[in-house]
């Protein structure tokens, strides 16, 4: 069996394939799905509805498992007393995405280089796209027309898996086009900046009781991964060096029983603005206690950016920022998380100055 599979299309080496009308197989063992919109019946089948659930499904388990679905797009299908149309119904939360038909446009204007290749292939568009902000969603565009409208984006939830929306190729052979979605699927992206590597950790003496020899130095590079699950335990790793013992209680967040103390962590390619989905998260999760717990804020902001220069740059927009301070929230980057523990390892602060400076601050901290 190949690791991707095609719904819709017709006959590809590098991908099985499978026809709207066929049995769906087990769609949880393919690594990739690339959904063929173009291909999608309007006549309604009798199985048909049953494998839009079944991709449904699919498509949330895909989102847990941090894989990739690619979708060529074509013209939303509306059938009769139903708000979301057929052929777009099997997205997660379908209700936020709207793709507007239009007249063919021409301006194709690429944000995304991942998919330089698949663009070649589209000389005109039908199709914009809009996304109503949802909490742990992003929404990011892979090309743009003239009036920066998106006419292909890629949807990632819970900062794990993908859904790529993909204007129709209209130059080449469709038959092409798929193939560069296969090549996609089976390429894997770079997963870490080359900057990375170049960030220096200290050389510990073995027996400091702050140093572990097991853990490798890349483990503390992972703060600034481009993956979000090894950047929270990096944290997780950092703050226990700070003599902080924390356990995860979601992909985003850390929680301290011992001292009453939660730890919500986030990335974001510039300044943490109020509109972020996690600023909101916070809010509820404030609301929601009777008793405040000590919240640590830590958010890798500038997030492509090597370290050196993430400097002078703000970090917070205004709203933000009194939030945080109203809430009795610290925040820190991971450049300051860094930095501090840098400090603390090389015996420039002690643990017990750490203690104090979370327990007693609130708002932004620059270390």
């Amino acid at each position: 069996m190949n690791n991707t599979l095609i719904i819709g299309s017709k006959t590809h080496e590098k991908a099985d394939r499978i026809k709207w009308t066929q049995p769906f197989p087990n769609l949880e063992e393919y690594d990739s799905i690339i959904i063929d919109l173009t291909s999608f019946p309007k006549n309604y089948p009798p199985n048909l509805f049953s494998n839009i659930a079944i991709l449904k499904r699919t498509a949330r388990i895909f989102i847990s498992n941090y894989k990739e679905i690619f979708c060529i797009m074509e013209k939303p299908l509306k059938i009769l007393f139903k708000q979301i149309p057929l052929n777009y119904s099997w997205v997660p939360f379908p209700q936020k995405l709207t793709v507007d038909p239009m007249l063919l446009g021409k301006t194709i204007i690429l944000t995304d280089t991942r998919f330089s290749d698949y663009i070649k292939n589209v000389e005109k568009w039908d199709n914009e796209l809009n996304w109503i902000n949802t909490t742990n969603c992003s929404f990011d565009p892979i090309a743009i027309n003239k009036t920066n409208k998106p006419i292909a984006a890629t949807i990632t939830m819970n900062q794990r898996g993908k859904i790529h929306f993909l204007p129709k190729a209209t130059k080449n052979s469709h038959s092409q086009a798929i193939e560069h979605l296969i090549d996609l699927a089976h390429k894997k992206e770079t997963k870490e900046y080359p900057w990375e590597k170049t960030i220096e950790i200290p050389e510990i003496k073995q027996n400091n009781n702050l140093w572990n020899s097991n853990i490798s130095k890349e483990n503390y590079r992972n703060l600034f991964s481009k993956e979000h699950k090894k950047i929270v335990n990096a944290v997780q790793l950092i703050l226990e060096d700070l003599g902080i013992v924390t356990i995860p209680t979601s992909i985003h967040d850390l929680k301290d029983s011992k001292n009453n103390m939660v730890v919500h962590i986030t990335s974001v390619k510039e300044k943490v603005e109020i509109q972020n989905p996690k600023i909101n998260q916070l809010a509820q999760f404030i609301e929601n206690k009777t008793k405040k717990p000590r919240i640590i804020f830590i958010a890798n902001t500038y997030h492509n950016l090597p370290l050196e220069t993430r400097t002078n740059k703000e970090h917070l927009d205004l709203s933000t920022r009194i939030f945080l301070e109203t809430n009795n929230i610290i925040f820190l980057t991971t450049s300051s998380l860094f930095h501090l523990w840098k400090k603390v390892i090389t015996n420039q602060v002690s643990t017990k100055e750490v203690h104090s400076l979370i327990q007693n601050k609130s708002g932004e901290t620059t270390i």
